[in-house]
């Protein structure tokens, strides 16, 4: 293989009718994208799923609150294109349709990233717990030198 390879990944459940929130029926989609190198087969059959489908059902029960089994989650890829190099990170797009009677609407979520790791893993939940606790931890050093200066 001469080049890294762009996949796009399309991660959703829906339609479902939501009774926690009373947001009606809703559909919830999230886009993955990256470049990487490696087989095509193992890309799409394991890897990228293995980091999708858990961090889109934490992401649904952090920003909704609603828990998705791995049974109503669907992933569709769509055809890969060539890429120069292999990516960082996974870019995910979040969104959200929400269908009352014949009332439509849909809202777009922050772009979302998850960095990739060297060893291959999957997506691990404790990745940005981790980094902010530590962001946290410099915050509050900061914090307190400004205090013992005045």
């Amino acid at each position: 293989m001469d080049s890294a390879l762009l996949y796009k990944m399309t991660i959703w459940t829906g339609p479902s009718y939501d009774e926690s929130g009373r947001r009606g029926v809703l559909t919830i989609e999230a886009y993955f994208k990256v470049a990487l190198w490696g087989s095509i087969s193992e890309n799409r059959n394991n890897y990228l799923p293995g980091i999708g489908i858990p961090f889109f059902q934490e992401w649904v029960s952090d920003e909704l609150g609603m828990y998705i089994p791995e049974s109503d989650v669907n992933v569709k890829f769509e055809r890969e294109q060539s890429a120069e190099t292999e990516d960082d990170e996974i870019t995910v797009d979040f969104r959200v349709m929400t269908y009352r009677g014949k009332h439509i609407s849909a809202q777009s979520y922050s772009q979302q990233t998850i960095p990739l790791e060297d060893t291959g893993s999957a997506y691990d939940p404790e990745y940005e717990q981790d980094t902010a606790a530590a962001g946290d931890e410099e915050d509050d050093e900061d914090w307190e030198e400004e205090e013992s200066e005045s």
